[in-house]
């Protein structure tokens, strides 16, 4: 690529406000992005131990209500 090429089309860039809000935008979305993606790693084994602890409890309940244990269910309804 030609460097006058390039420095002009660059100073043709920097003076168009349209594109100087996009670079804005583009540089915003960046950092949202890298600010999400820094959450999730941070919090991935509290959110894998919540699942865990409520796929136990779900489990543990249907074999309750399986029993007639808590939660109900296990008897006719009839009686």
């Amino acid at each position: 690529m030609n460097t006058r090429f390039a420095t002009r089309l660059f100073r043709r860039f920097a003076r168009d406000n349209k594109a100087v809000s996009a670079l804005e935008y583009a540089i915003l979305v960046g950092v949202i992005t890298a600010g999400v993606g820094a959450a999730v790693a941070a919090f991935t084994d509290q959110i894998d131990d919540m699942i865990d602890q409520i796929a136990t409890n779900v489990t543990a309940n249907e074999a309750n209500i399986g029993t007639g244990g808590a939660g109900g269910g296990g008897g006719d309804a009839a009686e």
